[in-house]
Parts: structure tokens; C-alpha cells; sequence
């Protein structure tokens, strides 16, 4: 027992590289806080400076170290591979996470030949979609493949990809589970009427604003609903569209909606943090993509008990299966959108239960509890089969931890906080 006592806390790294702040960034804290719940020490590799602020109000540790970039230079690329393995030799790390294509095709190969014992790979969504050609298809399916044999353990983030990945022969059946994507619904300032949002907006009340939170990046169809917002009709009752993201995509994007036929509809925000309050003064909520794992921003519309339109991706098809939560049309379809909106903007009774469908359904399958537990056991069983004495001496920890809590009239009790949220206060 001496021995447990004295170990060192476990050393656990989230590895993304460049990749920009997003939804699967917000997962990649939660987790952070998750593991640093246990007494481990969690470390969060990544160079975007937006991700960067938030690992540090997180209260997580940050590395910042350029090792891992999205686009392809193969000399850099070994560089930076060479470099990763040499920091992680002298780091001590027993679990290496690693996040998105480049990431985890980099990071895994990093982690494997630093012998770190427990290696696992989240797919946040693959490096094509399904409307790309065949060739990329089999291309990037290869290089999964291989990088398949790096890790102990491959997660997507909802049933759709599982089984695609199996189709495409990434991996065997044993190595990959599902663990679909939680939230928990975006903060609201109760100060703050939704029709005060709306007037700061420059919305009327018999207006209706249309929402779409995304990431301004290609593979998001933006552009295709700002062609939607030109095929609408000019009618009294003004329809609003309000893009609140940021990215690569934004200059692009804000040229396209300078059409006359766009420009009085379409309003860029840029990057916000009051993403619930744009949902609570919205009407409506469009996600256009053409690929996602499963959309973060999706799963907050439906917590709001919002009527959404979606894309008929894999994943959102998913979703609809299990319950009238969305309006699908098809991906790229400027058209589509646009009658799907006139279709909802005139029967306010289906635009009700879509909301309260969607409602239902996030609260009982698709919570941030829900998914942070199922990593939380995944971590365990790793341990457990990678590293069986530090497995036991997590387990000894969470028993004195459960046992003192319950000594202590609630202080230091086990639930995970948010930063800035008291302690032992509420979600």
C-alpha cells in the first residue's frame, strides 16, 4: 500500500496541433477536466491561440509546442513527428489522446514509438465525407488503417461513423466503440430578455431570425444558405440570417453575401460567447453542413428546444431516426433550404413539436454527463488492461476521494465544475 501511495499522478495528453476552437475543442476541456477530476495531471497540445486561452481558464496544462500542422509538408511533418516522440519520451505520459486526421495520424505514430502504454484516437469526423470522390475515400481509409494499429482504441462520436469505418475497413470490430457527442445547453444571461438580443440585432419582433453557429469553414455549406437567403421572398415579414462563427472561410463568405438580394439578410457576428442567447431570441436554427461528426452546435439547438434544419449527413440522419427532432434536407442545396424555411416559417405548430422533440431527445441520450462517464470507464479500462498498477491506484484514490467527500459535508465532492462556477454549486 506504501507504493500506491507514493505514485505519481497520471500523466495524461490531449494532442490537436493547429486545429482551431470549435465544438470538439470544448469536448477535448471537459475531458481535461474529467481526468484532472481523478487527481491526474492533464496537458492539452495545441498552437490556436483562441484554444490556448481557454485550456488556461480551464485550469488545465497547456503545450505549446508547433510540432503538428493541418496542412501537408512532409519534411516538416518528420520534424515535427521527430520532435513530438522526443518530448513525449522525457514527459512521462502514460495516456496519449489524440484529436482530428492530422493530429491523430501524427500523434498516434508520435506516442507509439515513445512505447507510451496507453494510446486512444477520438474521430471527431474522418477526412472526407460522403459526397467525396471514391478515390479520397480509399486514400484517407488507408492511412486510418494504418493508423489504427498505433492505438489501443478508436472512438467516434456517433453509430453512423462506427459502422462506416468498419464498411471502409479501418479497423477491426474489437478496436473501435461509439461514444456520441454530449452537451449541455449553452449558458444563457438571464439578465438579458431574448427580445433585447433581438433589438441589439436590429430584429423586429415579427421577424424571424434564422441562427446558424458554426466554424466558417468550407465544409460547413454556409454558402449555401446565404444562396437561400437570396431565394426567399421580399415580403413584409423580413427574414434575418445571423452566421455566428469564425474562421478561415469568413472573407470568402462575407463577399458572397454582398449580393444586393443578400445584403439587408445575412449578419456576420464573428465568434461569440453568448451562443445561448442567440438561441433563446432565434426562431429557428440552420446547420448546413456537408460534414460533421456529430455537430456540438446541433445538440445545443435541440437542449434550447429549437426547431433546426439540417443536412442529411450521416450523423443527423441519426439523429431523426430516433425522433422528430429536425427538418433534413439535402447537402449543397440552396433550394432546399430555402423551402425547408418557408415550410416551418408557416406552420408554427410543427416548428413547436420539432422543439419539443428535440428537447426530449437530448435529454435522454445525449447529455454531457452521459458522454463525459463513458470516456471517464474507457480511461479506467485502459488503464486496467495497459497499466494494471496504476490502475489499482486510481482505484484506491477514488475510494479514500468518495470516503472523505462524505466525511466533509460536501466539500470536495466529485462533481466536475465549469470555470468560474462555485464549488458545490450546480450545472
Amino acid at each position: 500500500m506504501l507504493a500506491l501511495k507514493e505514485m505519481q499522478p497520471i500523466r495524461l495528453l490531449h494532442v490537436i496541433g493547429d486545429s482551431r476552437y470549435g465544438g470538439a475543442a470544448r469536448i477535448i476541456l471537459r475531458l481535461g477536466q474529467v481526468a484532472q477530476s481523478e487527481g491526474w495531471q492533464v496537458d492539452i497540445l495545441t498552437t490556436d491561440p483562441l484554444f490556448q486561452r481557454a485550456v488556461r481558464d480551464y485550469g488545465l496544462g497547456l503545450v505549446n509546442l508547433d510540432v503538428i500542422r493541418r496542412e501537408i509538408r512532409p519534411l516538416w511533418d518528420l520534424g515535427g513527428l521527430l520532435r513530438l516522440r522526443r518530448f513525449l519520451l522525457s514527459r512521462g505520459y502514460r495516456i496519449v489522446h489524440t484529436h482530428t486526421s492530422k493530429g491523430g495520424f501524427a500523434g498516434r505514430l508520435a506516442a507509439r514509438l515513445a512505447d507510451v502504454p496507453v494510446i486512444l484516437h477520438t474521430a471527431h469526423g474522418f477526412a472526407f465525407h460522403e459526397r467525396s470522390p471514391l478515390s479520397a475515400r480509399l486514400f484517407y481509409s488507408a492511412l486510418e488503417r494504418m493508423a489504427s494499429g498505433w492505438c489501443d482504441r478508436l472512438v467516434s462520436v456517433s453509430e453512423f461513423h462506427r459502422h462506416w469505418a468498419l464498411e471502409l475497413g479501418m479497423c477491426k470490430p474489437r478496436k473501435i466503440l461509439a461514444i456520441p457527442n454530449g452537451a449541455v445547453p449553452a449558458h444563457r444571461n438571464r439578465d438579458i430578455a431574448p427580445a433585447e438580443v433581438r433589438r441589439r440585432l436590429g430584429v423586429r419582433d415579427a421577424d424571424v431570425l434564422i441562427l446558424s453557429p458554426a466554424r466558417l469553414a468550407a465544409d460547413k455549406g454556409l454558402e449555401y444558405l446565404i444562396d437561400a437567403a437570396s431565394l426567399l421572398p421580399q415580403t413584409k415579414r423580413r427574414y434575418r440570417i445571423v452566421i455566428a462563427g469564425d474562421g478561415p472561410e469568413r472573407a470568402r463568405l462575407e463577399q458572397r453575401a454582398k449580393k444586393p438580394s443578400v445584403a439587408d439578410r445575412v449578419m456576420f457576428l464573428g465568434f461569440r460567447e453568448d451562443v445561448g442567447d442567440l438561441l433563446a431570441a432565434s426562431d429557428l436554427v440552420v446547420l448546413p453542413s456537408l460534414r460533421e461528426g456529430l455537430s456540438i452546435s446541433l445538440l445545443e439547438a435541440m437542449a434550447a428546444g429549437k426547431p433546426i434544419i439540417a443536412t442529411s449527413i450521416g450523423s443527423q440522419r441519426e439523429l431523426a431516426s430516433q425522433a422528430d427532432v429536425a427538418r433534413l434536407v439535402p447537402p449543397a442545396d440552396a433550394k432546399a433550404l430555402c423551402d425547408a424555411i418557408l415550410r416551418l416559417d408557416r406552420d408554427p405548430a410543427l416548428m413547436a413539436h420539432l422543439g419539443m422533440s428535440a428537447r426530449a431527445l437530448f435529454e435522454s441520450r445525449y447529455t454531457e454527463d452521459r458522454m463525459l462517464e463513458s470516456y471517464r470507464q474507457l480511461y479506467f479500462d485502459l488503464l486496467k488492461e495497459k497499466c494494471p498498477v496504476e490502475a489499482v491506484a486510481g482505484a484506491v484514490r477514488e475510494l479514500r476521494f468518495d470516503e472523505s467527500s462524505e466525511s466533509t459535508a460536501g466539500e470536495g465532492s466529485g462533481q466536475i465544475r465549469s470555470p468560474g462556477q462555485p464549488k458545490g454549486g450546480g450545472q
